[in-house]
């Protein structure tokens, strides 16, 4: 009998009845893999999360902290228990964008849309690096079209400046993982995948270790809740009339089951780095013009809508509430990675996650201080629980030329790029701003009149969004003022910022609170 004749190819597949499902590492499979070398890793993957219409800058903004020592902000509390395992950045300016219609191009590239290049990062790495998968790339959305500018729910463009259209079903790319493409089975006709391939499925089983039959186990569970995420997202849904030929959505019809969809689409992009079947992902989770309502999270508005909040400003809680759970959907996918072993690590440890918009606030479509995190250990190259915020505004390129070297290629520059940006693989150690040097406290009161020197943040605790002046001690003073009195002070331009605030108050329940500002000082 040949020396290991019991080992199969890392690129084995389970064969049935029209279907080929790809394997998760095992043991079973070459010595060469299985049993690597302590220092070698599997290969790093990259997922791009993109989501449009920008954020409330005061709900975004991480004030105070140091660079490893942070409260987050209110969007990001879904991620308050994994924020060790994330790089918030900012100060990164994208300056060849020209408007939000242009923002999603310019997130990949780096380039405006009027150049001739629009030949996106996420391409650029994927022809680069060698990689023997059998889907070179994969682009998603969970968007429906926006018909008068259809490029807004496009990431990816190749070399040639062609569009990579995302695909907006499910069950299409589950499919495509999946099923051979000459298959004579019809997907209604097996309740499971699985089923078409339960032969081939327990004779693997029988020659694997423990650990094996671990690993299946897991994985065959994450194929089944993948299928019923597709079949809950085709189910009450405004969208639910599917192409009677092709059993697949119409892109043109208003997204229903966003939730179910968005969660669809994660698993399968874990799935699809699970089984090595791609090492590259864009997905559009909302487009910069986005029309879906949110009503399945009790919000009866479009996420544009609500975007624009300058002039309505009762939306803000509609709208910090929408850009809360895209949050959470980031924190779904970090908890979904780290899950799965791989080698001696995780899926996580060996992917590189970026979740980011191309617009910085949503009414204004301002294209500086992109919001954007970074997650995922990326082989050990990303040095994580920190938020870096540089002194000075970088070039938004300069992020994508780091992450493209990062991922094994040769580049030297892309779009308006000027070097790669330090702080990503190693300690930033910026000067922190806005030291605490003992003096932010009550300086003075009357029976009316009270003067204080702190911090100044929003409130993160509820949908009422407030003013909070932090103390040295830690403790903070609320300070709610009519809108027209915010305006006349210009006071928004002091968030983050520390300043002395003299105004008059009312004691509530023990807590005095501001209610009308006559003075804002900046230190």
């Amino acid at each position: 009998m040949r020396r290991n004749s019991y080992l199969i190819p890392r690129r084995s597949m389970l064969r049935g009845a029209g279907m080929s499902v790809a394997l998760p590492l095992l043991d079973i499979m070459s010595p060469a893999i299985s049993y690597a070398k302590p220092t070698e890793t599997p290969p790093p993957r990259l997922c791009v999360l993109y989501k449009g219409c920008g954020v409330n800058p005061h709900a975004w903004d991480i004030v105070g902290g140091t660079e490893t020592d942070f409260e987050l902000s209110k969007i990001l509390q879904p991620l308050a228990g994994v924020q060790d395992d994330i790089l918030v950045v900012g100060n990164l300016d994208n300056e060849g964008s020209s408007s939000h219609l242009d923002a999603p191009t310019t997130f990949m590239s780096g380039t405006q849309r009027n150049r001739v290049n629009r030949y996106s990062f996420d391409q650029r790495i994927a022809d680069q690096i060698e990689s023997d998968t059998p889907i070179k790339s994969m682009q998603l959305t969970a968007d429906n079209v926006w018909k008068q500018h259809p490029w807004l729910n496009i990431l990816s463009y190749d070399k040639n400046d062609q569009p990579m259209r995302g695909q907006y079903d499910p069950q299409a790319v589950f499919n495509t993982m999946f099923k051979d493409e000459a298959r004579t089975v019809r997907q209604k006709e097996l309740l499971s995948v699985l089923d078409g391939v339960q032969e081939a499925s327990s004779s693997l089983a029988s020659r694997g270790s423990t650990r094996d039959q671990q690993v299946l186990e897991h994985y065959y569970d994450s194929i089944r809740d993948v299928e019923k995420s597709i079949q809950r997202a085709r189910q009450n849904s405004r969208d639910v009339q599917l192409d009677k030929t092709t059993e697949t959505f119409d892109p043109n019809i208003e997204v229903g089951n966003l939730g179910e969809r968005i969660k669809a689409m994660l698993d399968l992009i874990t799935l699809a780095f699970w089984t090595d079947s791609t090492r590259i992902v864009s997905c559009m989770l909302a487009n910069t013009n986005s029309r879906v309502h949110y009503d399945f999270m009790g919000v009866n508005a479009e996420f544009h809508h609500v975007s624009h909040h300058v002039r309505n400003r009762q939306v803000l809680p509609a709208y910090d509430k929408i850009n809360i759970w895209h949050a959470g959907q980031l924190r779904y996918l970090i908890d979904k990675m780290k899950s799965i072993r791989e080698g001696s690590g995780t899926l996580f440890e060996n992917s590189l996650i970026m979740w980011g918009s191309g617009i910085k606030h949503g009414d204004y479509h301002s294209l500086t201080d992109l919001p954007l995190i970074l997650t995922g250990g990326a082989g050990g190259k990303l040095d994580l629980g920190r938020h870096v915020r540089y002194p000075q505004s970088q070039p938004y390129a300069n992020l994508l030329l780091t992450i493209m070297r990062m991922m094994g290629t040769n580049a030297k520059s892309i779009g308006n790029s000027t070097e790669q940006l330090s702080g990503i693989t190693e300690k930033a150690n910026f000067k922190p701003t806005n030291r605490d040097d003992g003096s932010w406290r009550l300086v003075s009161n009357d029976e009316k009149t009270l003067t204080a020197k702190g911090l100044l943040r929003i409130s993160i605790e509820s949908d009422n969004e407030y003013y909070q002046l932090r103390f040295s001690d830690k403790s903070d003073l609320e300070i709610r003022i009519p809108y027209m009195n915010n305006h006349k002070l210009r006071f928004d331009r002091c968030v983050g910022k520390v300043v002395t605030v003299t105004g008059l108050y009312k004691t509530v329940e023990g807590k005095k609170t501001i209610v009308t500002l006559t003075k804002a000082e900046l230190e």
